[in-house]
């Protein structure tokens, strides 16, 4: 039971090397505190840019990062400051997806969707467009400088063409539950509704052959993230330490991404809610994480279930591809169990 029980917490043998995680700071944080520092909360766009950009270079290579990453941010502020224009172009963003993953690029597709419902928030102001832009193409080239420096382009490996046979249904799926969870998000969560788009993109993240353990994994990362962050609201209200300890909590989470999902979840709950804690009261995000974290959850497993029920009935043999997808993907760094019966790199 207790060998069991590890397994499903720990699906990896290592964490990330410290190499990678240094690059990852260094390519997504580095430019948004720079950003923040001179621009205010609106300096936030250059995580918007810099994180999909690492990641999909790592996935596809420079060119499909960049590709990615520039679709999103041009949906982005085309959505930025209108909720009709961003349930507008939600749908088209699943289905382009879709589309990719027909072509062996779900993942670094669906990397450039990590931060896109950002951009349905009112933490970017809308006032300077150029200017956003021309931040968000510098934050998006120099975290691809940044990967390239490190040698990890490229270096999640390829995906399994068997994807391919499915690609179109989840598309479809992640079309329709990325306009439903902005449209939710905006009507009941306020204005921390992105979080429910954002975790249901999180949760929709390949291999899709995990989806319901990884949504159980998040959800209980989310509840205990969400109440160490409440009891060291409860300790301390200094600036210095909540940042200090937001700070802490996104490396450790980067280097447990790979061996733990459910303690990267944990402290990447704790580093959210510490940094966003400096403008808005500890207890009230604590309440909309935890929201928007259960409807998501919701939401993703009935989408997968239909997703299953509709592979089953259309195309059985990409159905058991699917089913036989080891265990956890490891998408950014960290050596998979030597027991696994598949490919760490496997979308399906």
């Amino acid at each position: 039971m207790a060998g069991k029980l590890k397994s499903w917490l720990f699906e990896s043998d290592a964490p990330m090397p410290w190499r990678k995680v240094a690059m990852m700071i260094l390519a997504m944080v580095l430019p948004a505190v720079i950003a923040v520092t001179f621009m205010g909360r609106t300096g936030a766009i250059a995580f918007v840019a810099a994180m999909p950009a690492c990641l999909a270079a790592q996935d596809a290579g420079l060119k499909v990062s960049l590709l990615v990453t520039l679709v999103m941010g041009m949906a982005g502020l085309l959505s930025l400051g209108t909720p009709e224009m961003s349930l507008l172009v939600a749908p088209f963003l699943g289905l382009m997806v879709g589309i990719c993953g027909s072509f062996g690029l779900a993942k670094a597709a669906i990397r450039g969707l990590l931060t896109w419902p950002i951009f349905t928030s009112p933490i970017i102001d809308n006032g300077n467009l150029p200017m956003l832009f021309a931040v968000f193409v510098g934050a998006m080239l120099w975290a691809q400088v940044v990967v390239w420096l490190f040698g990890e382009t490229c270096s999640t490996g390829t995906e399994d063409r068997e994807s391919e046979q499915y690609a179109m249904v989840f598309g479809i799926a992640l079309a329709v539950g990325l306009t439903a969870s902005v449209w939710t998000g905006q009507r009941y969560f306020g204005s921390h509704g992105f979080w429910f788009p954002l975790t249901f993109v999180i949760l929709v993240l390949p291999p899709h052959g995990q989806l319901f353990s990884r949504t159980t994994k998040r959800t209980l990362g989310t509840v205990i993230g969400t109440a160490v962050a409440i009891g060291l609201a409860a300790l301390t209200s200094s600036t210095w330490i909540m940042v200090a300890v937001g700070a802490l909590c996104l490396a450790l989470g980067f280097r447990m991404l790979p061996y733990s999902y459910t303690v990267f979840t944990t402290l990447l709950t704790v580093a959210v809610l510490e940094v966003l804690a400096l403008v808005s009261q500890v207890n009230q995000l604590a309440i909309e994480r935890v929201g928007t974290m259960a409807a998501a959850a919701g939401m993703t497993v009935a989408l997968g279930a239909l997703g299953f029920l509709i592979l089953r009935l259309t195309k059985p043999e990409a159905l058991r591809a699917l089913q036989e997808t080891g265990i956890e993907d490891v998408p950014l760094g960290g050596d998979r169990r030597k027991d696994s019966a598949a490919s760490a790199t496997r979308v399906g």
